[in-house]
């Protein structure tokens, strides 16, 4: 999520405000439950026993190969205290009640143990295990065993974790708010299984433990939050494919603040293969991005292959446009100001140059909660055969048949939304073109897009 990454998505609302969270345990957890298997909460209320899942044996596997004793001790104890807690998701009959109506899948991901697990609440069904969720989630977490255990015991607050890049976020914003909603109900049961498994122990050593030990995850360096929008300076070297370029328009965009530190994302068609993408990943400080940090996914917004990132909380947005528009060979969505703020204003896009009139009409597509499938279904709706699209309250998205195509689309937008809004400011209508220039303009914009 040692990278400086947002609050939550790439475009996040302000976290909500929480109530504090005690520190009661509450009921103890049901006896005589077996050690091997985990519960699964039917609509009838009784648990069934279901074989566990285990956590994936690559980030796991290799952390366990290298932790000393001691370390190997404490993930131990961590395994005993997810599996009894998982236990005690699935059998809660307050979470079950909550689960009504839901359709939430969970997962989280402890990066420095490679540990996973899920909470599934899915319209009076309550599930939770170790290993990837049998679902496919639409929220998804990764931190560190410490930070996790400050999480579920109310020590350490969410929204704070991700501002400070410690927990990393990706997936529908709405739904992940469930999460706020449970804290108490979570608190309970984890402290409940945390009493019963006893103390893990010095959680925090792990992630010491993992980065010395040269295993994946260790953490990138940190940019202050108070770094203004600059080109970076060092960079690893190049991928050798359509990742590089991505980085390279990704750092014109944000050193002209089109793209902020934590807000717009990039994307391209892999050249290997057209229906997977390369996209930005999600949470990352974007003066700090390299090539190699690009996450790759398919059409579906899933991820392909393994990677120490998650991919942008937009990817939806991307891969429904690629879905629908087989000729595109890149998506930006950008925070560009002045193009925002003709959303803002109810102020429409105009041909005043023969460039904006390449470009089109643009549509604007009212506010909808960011990463959520409403707004990439309304967003590939909404663009159509045509260039751009702008999201009220949350910037524009913008197809182009290459990142480099994308990329000016994006300038000619923003460049000619500042003049629109100049104009208005002085109370000028700015003159437009002559309908005949522009739609002569607007053949050629199409075939060049």
């Amino acid at each position: 999520t040692g990278r400086t990454k947002p609050s939550v998505t790439d475009s996040e609302p302000p976290p909500e405000k929480t109530e504090p969270v005690g520190s009661g345990m509450g009921s103890p957890p049901e006896p005589e439950r077996p050690r091997k298997g985990l519960f699964r909460k039917n609509r009838g209320g009784r648990p069934e026993s279901v074989k566990m899942e285990t956590a994936p044996a690559g980030l796991a596997g290799t952390y366990r190969a290298a932790a000393s004793g001691e370390a190997a001790a404490v993930v131990k104890k961590l395994d005993r205290i997810l599996e009894t807690f998982v236990g005690n998701i699935s059998r809660d009959s307050d979470l079950a009640r909550f689960s009504r109506g839901k359709a939430v899948v969970m997962s989280f991901t402890l990066k420095d143990t490679g540990q996973v697990f899920y909470m599934s609440f899915q319209d009076g069904n309550v599930d939770a295990g170790l290993g990837a969720s049998p679902a496919e989630a639409n929220v998804m977490l990764k931190m560190n065993a410490e930070i996790l255990d400050g999480l579920f015991t109310g020590r350490l607050s969410g929204p704070r974790m991700a501002i400070t890049g410690k927990l990393s976020f990706s997936g529908d914003t709405s739904k992940a708010m469930t999460f706020q909603r449970i804290q108490k109900d979570i608190t309970r049961l984890y402290s409940a299984a945390r009493e019963e498994a006893g103390d893990p122990g010095d959680l925090s050593a792990l992630g010491k433990e993992k980065a010395g030990a040269g295993t994946p995850g260790a953490a990138a360096p940190r940019a202050p939050s108070s770094v203004l929008a600059e080109a970076p300076q060092i960079r690893m070297a190049g991928t050798g494919d359509v990742r590089d370029e991505i980085l390279k328009v990704a750092n014109e965009l944000y050193s002209r603040g089109i793209i902020t530190p934590t807000g717009g994302n990039v994307s391209a068609r892999c050249d290997d293969n057209r229906d997977e993408i390369w996209i930005t990943p999600s949470q990352v400080f974007k003066g700090n991005l390299r090539a190699d940090m690009m996450v790759r996914i398919d059409l579906k917004g899933q991820m392909v292959g393994e990677s120490e990132y998650s991919a942008s909380s937009e990817r939806k947005l991307h891969s429904a446009i690629y879905a629908a528009r087989p000729e595109a060979g890149s998506v930006i969505h950008s925070h560009a100001p002045q193009a925002t703020l003709l959303g803002l204003t109810g102020t429409p896009f105009l041909p005043i140059s023969t460039e904006a009139a390449f470009i089109g009409d643009i549509p604007v597509v009212p506010f909808m909660m960011p990463g959520s499938d409403g707004l990439s279904e309304a967003v590939a709706r909404a663009i159509g055969t045509g260039a751009a699209v702008i999201l009220q309250n949350h910037g524009i998205v913008v197809a182009g048949s290459s990142v480099r195509r994308a990329a000016d689309l994006t300038d000619i937008i923003e460049v000619t939304a500042e003049k629109i809004m100049r104009c208005r400011s002085l109370g000028v209508d700015p003159p437009v073109l002559p309908e005949d220039v522009v739609a002569a303009l607007r053949e050629m914009g199409d075939l060049m897009a």
